[in-house]
């Protein structure tokens, strides 16, 4: 039966009574007003994958990877991951009015989409009829709806909060030719719209919850997907009132802070992570700003849950209290109408010299990029975007490149502002500004100038301008995109009076084998120099649809300086402390074609061991091995080519992984004997060399079984002592 709810408007004295929920009367001392309710989605349900329609019984079914409840503003609400949850079914169309309708929800986003997300859709692709109501990429309410086949928007200035619980009410009255948008009991617009009837279906009519039913696309990704939590939706007869708008909000009280409790079962991922920096899910990218603030480290990074890939990033947010054990936060940086309306890029982090956390970030508006500043009175939870942005409005006319990803110091009384970017007919740079308050910022030049035609790249990305204890500064850069994959090297030199002084030409690899890049770097409560950055998958993105994440962060290194100016790369000793189970194999000889020459099997361990390489041509190890499927993951080092290799080539049956070789020079004697430990974690692979040298590496088998470890040689034979630690789930 359906349910009336009866307003009597008044201008002095109202008379609340309330009964049951469905049967609650609001009367006051006017004009009778009502609203009829005609559907209600309480979302209540404790277990399943179905949720039910008050008014019908009419059974929905809930689509998605997971189905995440939740508390909500009255018993249980459902949690929408932004990449695949939808509650979608049918109504008879008969129950929906065509003169005047009211929409209630609550809705606490927790990110923003790329394209226009529906909260509510009553609506399908390719026709002309039904009411959607969403948010789009800057948070805005939109509504959109058919009057006699005539398509309309509406849209809101303000913007829905994030993280809270916010009640929205929406009325669309053809017959009055009106449209009213409430939030939290406060009319946001209200407006004239077309006279005429609410076009609907005949027969029946699609109800989709949490995803545009529009058909909005990216490459192969939706991105109309709604990421939050969504409660009591209703769909009234009748016209929103303010009346109308506080009476219902009222029934709820004030609802708690929300709490999203995201059941992400990863137990059948075995190529995920336990102990690396990586999200919940969604895509993550470059790392930076990473700064030590009263005990916590925090760390930044690109980051979009609700799409694998560039569009609409923001600032995803890491916390730490020893560079090891990495919990998310939320995101802080979100695009806004404006200068960075299409993407907040890369930046930096600095607590200024009052004390106060601040950041340095890129914005782009979908033709140029200028950089702002945002500031925090929170120590990082949340960040103020700086009301004269942006700081630096564009590129300076030198260069003709992009112009992004500022790195910032303090040194002699000034701030030091560099940013990547480059000359089309000479190679990429760093420019560089100046200021004495971080508000008001002078343009100095270019510090440094690479040379294209030397292989230093047309431009270059993520500079990062470190000082040493001893006084000397790196000054590392990302070549990019000079048809290979960007690669990081770096200079070492004196930075002096706004001049950096090389101590030699030719830059330095970071790397031995390609595949770790854009490092953030900060000094550790040790004064160690300490970096972190990001081991990308590069895999198709139908692999990453189907795992629900892209990419992840390394492990804390240790970056110290040669006399000769090479960094010196070794695992940070916090690694240390999340050692679990030891095994040990001692005195192990290795001779070609042996196996089994250690009995272990695993995907999340650190392996420390020293090899006598003897009279080997080919010495190395072998993880992900399957005896089911044959995948096999060999790294091992060359002594004809004086190369390590990773060979992925077997390591998966997967069409969509990358399955190539990749090499890089090492020198090492035949005889020596040489020290490694190996951090493997699901699909990624670390490996440090006595302490000096670094390189990584992926691999994605199919197999639940690809877990064996091996040592081999060729050619010759060699010898070794194996200690393997279990590693602790962060």
């Amino acid at each position: 039966m359906k349910k009336m709810i009866i307003l009597k408007l008044f201008v002095a004295i109202s008379l609340m009574t309330s009964c049951h929920d469905d049967d609650v009367v609001f009367v006051n001392e006017t004009d009778n007003l009502q609203i009829n309710k005609r559907l209600e989605f309480k979302l209540d349900e404790s277990t399943g994958n179905t949720t039910t329609e008050s008014e019908t019984g009419n059974t929905f079914e809930i689509e998605g990877k997971a189905v995440n409840r939740m508390s909500g503003v009255s018993e249980n609400a459902i949690f929408f991951d932004g990449l695949t949850n939808e509650i979608s079914g049918e109504i008879d169309t008969n129950l929906l009015p065509d003169d005047e309708v009211t929409i209630s929800l609550w809705a606490s986003p927790r990110s923003y989409p790329v394209g226009t997300a529906a909260m509510l859709a009553m609506t399908s692709e390719g026709s002309s009829t039904g009411i959607m109501v969403g948010l789009n990429k800057f948070g805005q309410i939109v509504v959109q709806y058919f009057i006699d086949g005539s398509f309309s928007q509406t849209m809101t200035n303000q913007i829905v909060p994030r993280n809270q619980w916010n009640h929205i009410l929406v009325g669309i009255s053809p017959s009055s030719q009106n449209i009213s948008i409430y939030m939290n009991q406060e009319q946001l617009t209200t407006g004239n719209i077309s006279a005429g009837s609410i076009s609907w279906p005949s027969g029946s009519t699609p109800i989709s919850i949490g995803k545009n039913t529009m058909g909005e696309m990216m490459g192969i990704f939706d991105i109309d997907y709604y990421s939050g939590a969504l409660d009591e939706i209703q769909i009234y007869s009748g016209f929103a009132t303010p009346a109308v708008s506080e009476f219902i909000s009222a029934q709820y009280g004030s609802p708690a802070e929300p709490d999203y409790n995201l059941a992400l079962d990863y137990s059948e991922d075995h190529n995920r992570p336990i102990y690396h920096p990586i999200p919940d899910f969604g895509w993550a990218n470059e790392s930076y700003g990473l700064v030590g603030l009263d005990g916590t480290y925090h760390m930044f990074y690109q980051k979009n849950e609700v799409f694998l890939g560039i569009a609409n990033q923001n600032w995803g947010h890491f916390t730490s209290p020893d560079l090891v054990n990495w919990e998310e936060q939320d995101a802080v940086l979100w695009p806004s109408t404006g200068w960075d309306n299409f993407g907040i890029w890369s930046g930096d982090a600095i607590i200024l010299e009052d004390g106060t956390p601040a950041v340095v970030y890129t914005g782009v508006d979908g033709v140029k990029a200028g950089i702002g500043t945002a500031f925090s009175d929170d120590n990082y939870q949340t960040l103020d975007k700086f009301d004269g942005n942006p700081v630096i409005p564009a590129a300076p006319p030198e260069v003709d490149l992009d112009f992004r990803d500022p790195y910032v110091i303090y040194k002699d009384g000034l701030y030091h502002m560099i940013i990547g970017s480059g000359i089309s007919s000479i190679g990429g740079n760093v420019v560089y500004y100046t200021s004495a308050d971080f508000e008001n910022w002078d343009y100095k030049g270019i510090l440094f100038q690479g040379q294209q035609n030397q292989g230093e790249g047309n431009f270059w990305e993520m500079p990062v301008l470190h000082e040493f204890e001893d006084g000397r500064f790196i000054l590392l850069v990302q070549k990019t995109p000079d048809a290979t994959p960007a690669i990081t090297f770096y200079w070492t030199g004196r930075f002096e009076n706004g001049v950096f002084t090389p101590d030699f030409e030719d830059p330095k690899y970071l790397e031995v084998v390609n595949g770790f890049l854009s490092p953030a770097v900060t000094v550790d409560d040790q004064g160690r120099t300490t970096a972190i950055g990001i081991i990308p998958d590069e895999v198709a993105p139908e692999f990453q649809q189907a795992q629900g994440y892209a990419n992840l962060f390394s492990l804390a290194q240790v970056w110290t300086l040669s006399e000769d100016g090479t960094i010196l790369i070794e695992p940070h000793p916090n690694l240390e402390n999340y050692r679990g189970e030891e095994t040990n194999f001692g005195n192990i000889d290795v001779d070609p074609g042996s196996t089994d020459n250690i009995d272990f099997n695993g995907r999340h361990f650190e392996m420390v061991t020293t090899i006598n390489t003897g009279t080997s041509e080919r010495f190395g190890f072998i993880l992900g091995q399957s005896e089911t499927s044959g995948e096999e993951y060999r790294v091992y080092y060359d002594f004809g080519t004086q190369e390590w290799v990773v060979d992925a080539s077997d390591s998966s049956t997967s069409d969509l992984v990358r399955r190539d070789v990749r090499r890089g020079d090492f020198n090492i004697n035949q005889g020596d004997s040489i020290d490694l430990r190996v951090f493997v974690d699901g699909s990624v692979l670390e490996v440090f060399i006595n302490g000096e040298s670094h390189f990584t590496g992926r691999f994605f088998p199919e197999s639940d079984d690809a877990n064996g470890v091996d040592l081999f040689t060729e050619g010759g034979s060699a010898s070794a002592d194996v200690t393997i630690y279990e590693i602790q789930n962060n």
